[in-house]
């Protein structure tokens, strides 16, 4: 897709569009932040992989399953189900977080009714509950639960079909802003505090120290070498608060920072900071000098830009402008007079920022046109497609939900 030799972009550009503009989904590049996240912090990893199997443990199993409805209700506890974490399900990584600790007391609850009955489940319960005890997940839970907060954020504002790149661009920067923010001891010590008292409350000794594996030995290869990379060690004494911050709090810090500046650096080009310039909030807005890289790029008379930027600027200085749309809306009945400004702001608008308005519409796709229903011809598809995208009519789910586990009470997936 991205490729510049033979990729899709590079075909498109060549042979139909010379002046398009290749832009990664914003949204997909967030996405490749948090997953390589693991591939740099050692624990990261593991962390995940228990996160995935205490969501199966209690999903695929309708006695477990029944154990945790019954811990929630003996608890008082809202009756929320756990969330799955996926590595295609973007804003699953907090939601799953917030799900366990609020969960914490029935699944704890529910391993110990599970391993009453010392059965096949009773081993998968033990060993969850043992892991879901030690020091280093309960401080890994509270740390990616700060962290991935605002990234929360950044991914569902980044999903939205009005957000331009002024936007974007300005709450990438928040967001990097905050995180760097994070980097002190102060903010590590507020964390370690929640876990001390989350650790009190459920009988966590946060002393204890971790379960050893294997002894582990560098190969023979590597014996009179400098090694510059990680080759599969880490230091198991993870169990007080100095290592926790500069083993966990740290490395992730840094690497969400490297991967965030990395992945997003292409905005800071020219050509997207012109798209910024659009943005009412942005320092530069309408600024000649920051526009001139989208002017050229659309072939535009720069001369006639700034004449018209001058008449702009004090016509507009005392309006409100939210955003490049209602910038449009305020020039578009003097159209014939500032036709640069008005294409260059056409131009902006149709770069979107995501590719997610794109996605729900192949989802809408592929509700309409099924295995039972695939013999239309495309203009009944293309007209199908535009009513069940375009439409206002919201479907009330919890209610279709409701209806539906009265209806089928043996059932023994999760509903309710």
């Amino acid at each position: 897709m991205s490729g510049k030799s033979a990729g899709l972009q590079t075909i498109m550009r060549e042979e139909y569009m010379p002046k398009g503009v290749y832009i990664h989904c914003c949204t997909h590049k967030l996405n490749l932040v948090i997953v390589d996240v693991c591939k740099v912090v050692n624990y990261i990893g593991e962390f995940y992989s228990i996160m995935s199997s205490i969501y199966s443990f209690f999903i695929c199993s309708g006695v477990a399953n029944k154990y945790f409805l019954g811990a929630q209700q003996k608890l008082k506890l809202e009756t929320t189900k756990l969330k799955l974490w996926s590595d295609i399900r973007w804003d699953s990584r907090w939601d799953s977080i917030d799900a366990l600790i609020r969960n914490y007391s029935a699944a704890v609850q529910a391993f110990d009714d599970t391993i009453e009955e010392e059965d096949t489940r009773s081993v998968n319960a033990r060993g969850l509950l043992i892991t879901v005890k030690e020091p280093i997940f309960v401080v890994t839970l509270f740390v990616l639960y700060k962290l991935m907060g605002p990234i929360k954020i950044l991914s569902n504002q980044l999903k939205s079909a009005t957000i331009d790149y002024g936007k974007a661009h300005n709450l990438i920067s928040t967001i990097i802003e905050e995180i760097q923010n994070c980097r002190n001891e102060r903010s590590f010590e507020f964390i370690y505090n929640q876990v001390i008292e989350f650790s009190q409350k459920y009988d966590i000794d946060l002393k204890q120290k971790r379960r050893r594996g294997r002894v582990r030995t560098i190969p023979a290869r590597f014996s009179n070498s400098i090694i510059t990379s990680t080759i599969g060690h880490r230091d198991d004494d993870n169990n007080d608060e100095h290592r926790f911050r500069t083993s966990i709090f740290y490395p992730l810090i840094d690497s969400i920072l490297i991967e965030l500046n990395d992945r997003f650096s292409n905005i800071n080009l020219d050509l997207l900071k012109s798209l910024a310039a659009m943005y009412p909030d942005s320092e530069q807005f309408l600024e000649f000098k920051s526009l001139c890289s989208l002017a050229d790029h659309l072939n535009c008379d720069l001369n006639q830009l700034q004449n018209e930027l001058n008449v702009i600027k004090p016509m507009i200085k005392d309006e409100k402008l939210k955003s490049t749309i209602e910038l449009y809306e305020k020039l578009r009945p003097y159209k014939e007079a500032f036709p640069t400004v008005i294409s260059m702001i056409t131009g902006a608008l149709t770069i979107p920022v995501s590719s997610t308005s794109c996605e729900r519409s192949f989802s809408k796709m592929k509700l309409i046109k099924r295995s039972t229903r695939n013999t239309m011809n495309d203009s009944r598809l293309s007209d199908m497609c535009l009513l069940a995208v375009e439409r206002n009519f919201e479907i009330d789910f919890e209610r279709i939900i409701d209806v539906f586990s009265l209806n089928h009470g043996n059932s023994r997936i999760l509903l309710r």
